[in-house]
């Protein structure tokens, strides 16, 4: 992966420092994933199991992948989203040092602070699925190629993602969130992955959350990818 000196200032670790210092995070959402709630059972993932959660912030899906009876190991740059997760969810996790991260653990939940550029297999060895809602999308294209192949390295065998994706004409708004179509998720996975498509949602004509910015167009696209 890239050094911090080779990246684009809006995509350094201390960009995304600051956006949480300064409470810009508008992808934080203040309730779970419709597509979560609508799409997950599709990836058939046993209760019980662990999901990894890439880039998590202090989202609230991973409370209600708890409440389902799943284990969640998460990883996050920022302490400051980590340690708001745990107090907005009550609880008071034990830290330690894991390698290159700061460990967070409490009752069902393992945080993993710091570069997701880290991780390595052996951090995986237990999970069964992935959810990624806001990783991919969080990246310009040379680091999704580098997400992607990270994740092919290190994901074990037998691994199910559930991916969501947005599609809209970059020129027409920087991101993040990038635009991803199709057509790129399946050159970054396609090698690796069987990716179906589950569902494609217009949100300029089904939302209002981008109806300010301008745009033409713009979807929210969701993919299962299996792989074994």
């Amino acid at each position: 992966m890239s050094s911090t000196t080779d990246r684009p200032k809006h995509l350094s670790p201390e960009y995304w420092h600051q956006r949480w210092l300064d409470g810009q995070i508008g992808w934080h959402h203040d309730s779970v994933n419709d597509h979560l709630l609508s799409y997950w059972n599709s990836l058939e993932v046993t209760p019980g199991s662990e999901v990894f959660v890439p880039l998590c912030g202090k989202s609230l899906d991973m409370a209600w992948l708890a409440e389902q009876g799943y284990s969640v190991l998460g990883v996050e740059v920022s302490p400051k989203a980590v340690q708001e997760f745990f107090a907005e969810q009550q609880l008071t996790p034990a830290i330690t040092s894991q390698g290159e991260f700061v460990s967070y653990r409490a009752e069902g939940f393992h945080l993993l602070c710091g570069d997701i550029n880290k991780l390595t297999s052996e951090y995986l060895e237990g999970i069964s699925a992935v959810y990624d809602r806001a990783s991919l999308v969080a990246l310009d294209r040379p680091q999704r190629q580098r997400y992607a192949k990270l994740l092919a390295d290190i994901l074990p065998a037998d691994i199910s993602i559930l991916l969501v994706s947005m599609d809209y004409p970059q020129e027409e708004m920087s991101g993040p969130p990038h635009s991803v179509p199709e057509a790129e998720v399946l050159e970054l996975f396609g090698n690796g992955f069987s990716i179906t498509k589950l569902h494609t949602e217009d949100l300029l004509q089904d939302s209002d959350r981008y109806s300010d910015k301008g745009l033409s167009r713009m979807f929210e696209l969701i993919f299962r990818l299996n792989r074994g």
